[in-house]
């Protein structure tokens, strides 16, 4: 063989040895990556401990042929060892026994006893509460998230339970807790202990209200009726505002917003407001929300009370029930309204007040500052009864309805009662004053102490056994007056008023009656000053001035007595009741009768008109004293001087008339044509004569001439006068004797 040839041959076997090995090398490499690729999608290598694998797991629990709840995992993992299964990606849905909740339990991995129906969760587990509509509806939208870890979920019973910290939230909330028990059945979510729960919202114009925090031992939400109740001891706080209670529920709306708050067990409330601090405690309290949030309304049931304490005083309010509505989305509060047995009770330095009603309500309007409020309404809406102390003084007010209203200081300016109203007023141990009428307004200063009250329509007045009564009234603390106007008319055991006005000073005990005043004395047995005769004593006067407790009245203008047969006329008359003496002052005119006497000269009822500047009657002796210029006339004769005493009797309790005169100083009488002079007279009406003594008496007469004497009688019946001088005794007749 040529050495070319052999060259060529050598070339061709490497080339075809080359291409062999190629050959080779890619069918081994296609038959590993066929291997390869058979290993990947063969099942998994099963390890010694594992029985089985699956990909999927979904068990059911079925009552009446309706779904309680669905257990599914999306791998499982069966071990030889114990019995358990691995869930993974595990989902439990419960629908409820009526199939109206879609609440979802997830967690990525669980270990299930098949034998037992336990079901272990060890790491995070996620609950979403929902019902079945708003899951339909607005799928996510309105959830609780409950957030915990170690939850072990029963399947025959549907309870899942953990004891490790728990935190939850919604769309207007969260909280937090130590362990849970969820029933699936009963729809009841507990959260055993250590529990937060915090309130939020958005409040009106981008304002977010105070979150509400809510503490307590313990938590049971139900599901279906969204119902959450916190167990003792239980508190709830928003800022500065703090509520204590023996149980508490809070409802929720369909949007997961709270609705009603319920607080049992005796609650209390304390806050510390603008105006001091408050306190609060009843039964129970109820907190109503509106959809933004905030407050709407506030009941109280149950022996509620609240107190308002600050530098100034304190306030208390109890009643039955008592309900605070508050302005829509502001959180502040717009009325009270109370009911039951309700009073107030203010304690200040000025004093007390204490306003007692079945049923009252309170108008809140805007303070001084932005979130203050102020008292502008009070109002009973019963009967009220108003009590106002101050030291000795006390001041009644009762009305069938009552409306107090208030300055922006939450001073009462102003106090109007309707319907039927009395005020009772008492200083110290003296007779209260009480005054009824159909109406009333009673005003107040600055510093919130009443200074008036004026009241209309049927008014009536009671003072011990003084009754009065007037179409107005008029009290005036500054001056402790009531004044009665219109048709006034007032009345006791002895005496009865009228007049367009009469005034009563509590204090003081005057009363005072002005334009036209009448006075009747009903008796004058009754009456020891006024006992001319056995009728009633009228009197008339511009104005009156009495004093019960002096015992002095005091009738001026036009004064005039009436009673019986007798009338006095004088500027003024003053009647003394405990010295039972009469005065009249300025032109007294005094009509006075005298029996008639045939046998002493007066054949028929004689008036006596006796005129002086004053008269004095003293009414246990019967005497009158009249003082200058003093002057008695009738158809007996006239007697001048400058005092002249008359002397009044009366037979078998009849009239008092006069019975004797006795005048003093410049002495005139004059008598049928005769006139006499003297320092002193007598009149004895009895005896029908006069008696001229003192000073050179001397008697003037147009028949005899002139007679003086040491006295002087003469006699009225049949004109003797008796002399009696120096010379002796000797009697003088008017008639001559004819021979």
């Amino acid at each position: 063989m040529r050495r070319s040839e052999a060259a060529r041959y050598a070339r061709w076997a490497v080339t075809s040895a080359a291409l062999l090995a190629l050959t080779v090398a890619g069918v081994y490499a296609y038959r590993s990556f066929e291997a390869a690729r058979a290993r990947r999608n063969a099942p998994p290598v099963v390890p010694p401990a594992v029985r089985k694998q699956s990909a999927e797991f979904s068990f059911s629990k079925v009552e009446q042929d309706r779904t309680l709840f669905t257990v599914r995992a999306s791998r499982t993992t069966e071990y030889k060892a114990g019995g358990l299964a691995q869930l993974q990606d595990v989902w439990i849905t419960i629908y409820g026994r009526f199939g109206k909740r879609f609440d979802n339990i997830h967690t990525r991995e669980c270990d299930y006893a098949p034998a037992t129906g336990e079901i272990t969760c060890a790491g995070e587990v996620q609950i979403d509460l929902e019902s079945a509509e708003e899951a339909k509806q607005r799928p996510g939208e309105r959830v609780i998230h409950v957030g915990t870890v170690n939850v072990t979920f029963d399947r025959e019973s549907g309870e899942l339970h953990t004891e490790n910290p728990v935190v939850f939230r919604f769309p207007y909330g969260h909280g937090r807790g130590v362990g849970v028990t969820y029933s699936t059945r009963d729809a009841k979510f507990t959260v055993h202990r250590d529990v937060e729960l915090t309130l939020t919202s958005s409040g009106k114009e981008g304002k977010t209200p105070e979150p509400v925090v809510l503490t307590g031992a313990g938590l049971e939400y139900q599901r279906d009726s969204r119902t959450m109740r916190l167990l003792a001891p239980v508190r709830v706080k928003q800022g500065e505002r703090l509520l204590t209670a023996g149980a508490l529920a809070l409802e929720f709306d369909a949007a997961l917003r709270a609705r009603r708050l319920v607080a049992g067990g005796n609650p209390q409330y304390q806050s510390s407001e603008t105006r001091g601090q408050l306190a609060v405690t009843a039964q129970e309290i109820v907190t109503l929300f509106g959809r933004e949030g905030s407050i709407e309304r506030l009941q109280a049931a149950g022996n509620v009370t609240g107190r308002l304490k600050n530098a100034a005083g304190e306030d208390r309010l109890q009643s039955q029930r008592a309900e605070v509505e508050m302005e829509p989305g502001r959180n502040l509060a717009k009325s009270l309204t109370a009911n039951g047995n309700v009073s107030l009770d203010a304690q200040h330095r000025g004093g007390t007040r204490r306003l007692e009603t079945q049923l009252l309500r309170i108008a809140l309007g805007p303070g001084r500052k932005r979130a203050e409020r102020r008292i502008e309404l009070a109002e009973s809406l019963a009967p009220a009864t108003l009590e106002i102390r101050n030291g000795e003084e006390s001041t009644r007010v009762r009305g069938e309805r009552l409306a107090a209203q208030f300055d922006e200081r939450n001073v009462v300016h102003h106090l109007t009662g309707s319907n039927g109203v009395e005020v009772e007023r008492r200083l110290g141990n003296r007779p209260p004053q009480v005054t009824s009428s159909r109406d009333l307004a009673m005003r107040f200063s600055a510093e919130g102490e009443w200074t008036e009250v004026e009241q209309s329509g049927s008014v009536r007045f009671r003072e011990g056994d003084r009754n009065a009564q007037a179409d107005r009234a008029r009290m005036v603390r500054a001056a402790d007056a009531v004044t009665l106007t219109g048709s006034a008319a007032v009345a006791d055991g002895v005496s009865r008023t009228t007049a367009p006005s009469i005034s009563f000073n509590q204090r003081t005990g005057e009363i005072r009656a002005e334009g036209g005043v009448r006075t009747s004395y009903f008796s004058a047995e009754r009456n020891s000053v006024t006992n001319l005769a056995p009728q009633p004593a009228h009197l008339s006067a511009d104005q009156l001035l009495a004093n019960r407790s002096t015992g002095r009245a005091v009738y001026s203008g036009h004064a005039r007595l009436w009673q019986g047969d007798a009338v006095i006329e004088a500027a003024a008359i003053t009647l003394l009741r405990d010295e039972q003496r009469l005065e009249a002052g300025e032109n007294v005119l005094a009509l006075l009768p005298q029996a008639p006497n045939p046998a002493a000269g007066v054949a028929q009822r004689n008036i006596w008109r006796a005129r002086a500047a004053h008269m004095t009657y003293w009414s246990s002796e019967g005497r009158v004293r009249m003082e200058g210029d003093a002057s008695a006339q009738s158809s007996v004769g006239h007697i001048q001087s400058r005092t002249l005493e008359l002397y009044l009797t009366s037979a078998n309790n009849g009239p008092k008339q006069l019975s004797k005169a006795l005048a003093t100083g410049g002495v005139t009488v004059q008598q049928r044509g005769r006139r006499g002079t003297a320092e002193h007279a007598e009149y004895l009406a009895d005896e029908g004569k006069i008696v001229l003594s003192g000073g050179r008496p001397t008697l003037y007469d147009s028949i005899l001439g002139t007679t003086s004497g040491r006295q002087l009688t003469f006699f009225l019946a049949d004109d003797k006068i008796l002399v009696d001088s120096e010379e002796g005794s000797r009697t003088l007749s008017r008639h001559r004797v004819e021979k």
